[in-house]
């Protein structure tokens, strides 16, 4: 099969579509944990790495309130809609959602590009003055990248429908790409500013891959405005804003308070999320992606029964394999960060303050995994406006906490060297970010819980029961997984990068095939299913 028909390839089932999806993605979280352990070794937890990091912030922001962050959620059920009654209209709804996403976004820019100092002080309040133009000028450059990234989300929205999984998939691939080569070839020279411009130079290609890929499916850019088609998108995605600039505000709150903490928060916090970011990209994203285009289908179709199956199916899917990550990301949190992370200027403290992160965020993990999927139930159905005002309660909630959780391990020492000592910091200081990790990770879970209770009253129950069931069977079996990762950890004594990981790769390996047998034995339908794949590659081996 050639590159370009490969490309184009349909995936036609859940299934298909979600290996796609999980193996691009899990492809892109590995370089992406490359470009974290090069910039880790290249800048250590330093004040230029922390700016680098913060420079994402407002443009992340920007892209989640300007069309990007909400457009394929809101834009594929119109554009199913659409495409059901006329393909022209279809395609000029594409276009008039590109042009009104121009419009706004540069309306933005501008004002951006003006108040970029002062946008500075707000993120970075504890920023020294000498660093300050270092800031505006990566924050500049970065934020133009969401132009190419916001245009990428409209034509993602068009593979998505055409169940074309591959394009959408590769394009992360070689946007991280562009950003490693940017710290190996451009930041001995030029410092933060060479990833800098490995993420404009990766956001563009990322632009042409999806773009290439939507011009198969007879997609003609034309200067179309049609005001109906925009009231129509503006009016799904408007809750979706809120939603999306939730999320990003939090971490914004976060940012702020973990720059007047100590050199260094910023960064640990930042490594720690993208850690985190690889399950819940290769598991939540992957199934959320995968299943998306056939919930609208089905709600489009009003066939509810098939949207409840799915919805249930996929639940359980996820439930499977997040449960018993989540428990080896806890338990494994400073090898993880060791393997990744530890070289160069990353010391053993930042391995000790970054795996506490993790492990902190390792136990709200299944949850993670499970909102995306949660979020599409509703995104499918056109309702948006229950996840956004949840989503601003999550905001609030976050922002309580944060200060609070600062505010009592400030004015309580014990607590503090507590903290300390349970998590091997060697700094007060760090105790203060571990508040905000707690913080942070008490909101999310808070989130989803509402997310399940509001979806339920949605659409009514939707084989629960059976969940619960499956459940109970999955956290039986993962009391042998503990028990036999913790007992094959205590053969090794690792020390460096070649026997920690491969210490890693042992105890996984150990632990989820105990996992697998044990649910095999209660015979849930994931692992029966698992066992005839196995089975039926290796009679293709043979």
């Amino acid at each position: 099969m050639s590159i370009k028909n490969f490309l184009k390839s349909e995936q036609n089932t859940i299934g298909k579509a979600t290996i796609v999806i999980a193996f691009f993605t899990i492809f892109s979280r590995i370089l992406g944990l490359v470009r974290d352990r090069l910039l880790a070794s290249t800048f250590g937890p330093s004040v230029e790495l922390d700016i680098y990091f913060a420079s994402f912030k407002i443009p992340d922001l920007i892209y989640s309130i300007v069309l990007a962050g909400g457009v394929l959620v809101s834009l594929l059920p119109l554009f199913s809609d659409y495409l059901k009654k006329n393909k022209e209209d279809a395609w000029r709804l594409i276009n008039s959602v590109i042009n009104a996403f121009l419009i706004v976004l540069s309306v933005f820019a501008l004002v951006f590009f003006i108040f970029t100092p002062q946008i500075v002080g707000l993120v970075l309040p504890g920023l020294d003055a000498s660093y300050i133009d270092q800031a505006v000028n990566l924050m500049r450059l970065i934020f133009s990248a969401v132009f190419f990234l916001g245009l990428s989300s409209i034509f993602s929205t068009v593979l998505n429908y055409f169940n074309r999984f591959v394009a959408y998939s590769i394009a992360p691939v070689f946007y991280n790409i562009c950003i490693i080569l940017g710290i190996v070839f451009l930041a001995p020279s030029l410092g933060s500013m060479g990833p800098a411009i490995g993420v404009f130079v990766g956001s563009f290609v990322h632009f042409l891959i999806q773009f290439g890929g939507s011009l198969s499916y007879g997609y003609k850019y034309r200067f179309d405005f049609c005001l109906k088609d925009v009231k129509s998108f503006f009016k799904l995605l408007f809750p979706r804003i809120i939603s999306a600039s939730a999320n990003q505000i939090n971490l914004l709150v976060i940012t702020a308070l973990a720059s007047t903490i100590a050199v260094g928060a910023i960064s640990f916090f930042s490594l720690a999320d993208n850690l985190r970011f690889l399950p819940v990209g290769f598991i939540g994203i992957s199934y959320a992606v995968a299943i998306f285009p056939y919930l609208s289908k089905s709600v489009t179709d009003k066939d509810m029964g098939d949207f409840k199956v799915r919805l249930r199916k996929a639940f359980q899917n996820i439930l499977y394999l997040a449960l018993p990550i989540s428990i080896l990301t806890f338990l494994t949190r400073d090898l993880i960060v060791s393997i990744i992370l530890k070289a160069g200027e990353f010391s053993e403290y930042a391995v000790s303050v970054t795996g506490a992160c993790l492990g902190i965020f390792a136990l709200s993990l299944v949850f993670q995994c499970l909102e995306p999927m949660i979020l599409r139930a509703f995104y499918s159905m056109k309702e948006a406006k229950t996840p956004a005002i949840i989503s601003l309660f999550f905001l609030i909630i976050n922002f309580v906490l944060s200060l609070s959780f600062i505010e009592i391990i400030r004015n309580n020492p014990n607590l503090s060297n507590f903290i300390v000592d349970l998590f091997n910091l060697g700094s007060a200081d760090c105790s203060l970010l571990i508040g905000l990790v707690i913080a942070y990770n008490i909101s999310l879970f808070i989130d989803f819980v509402l997310l399940v209770i509001f979806l339920k009253k949605k659409i009514g129950p939707f084989c629960f029961r059976e969940s619960f069931s499956f459940l109970f069977k999955i956290i039986i079996s993962s009391i042998p997984f503990v028990v036999v990762a913790l007992i094959t950890m205590n053969f090794f004594q690792s020390d460096d990068f070649l026997s920690s990981l491969i210490e890693f790769v042992v105890v996984s390996m150990v632990s989820f095939i105990v996992y697998f047998f044990f649910t095999l034995s209660f015979k849930t339908e994931e692992a029966e299913i698992l066992k005839n794949k196995l089975i039926g590659f290796l009679n293709r081996s043979n």
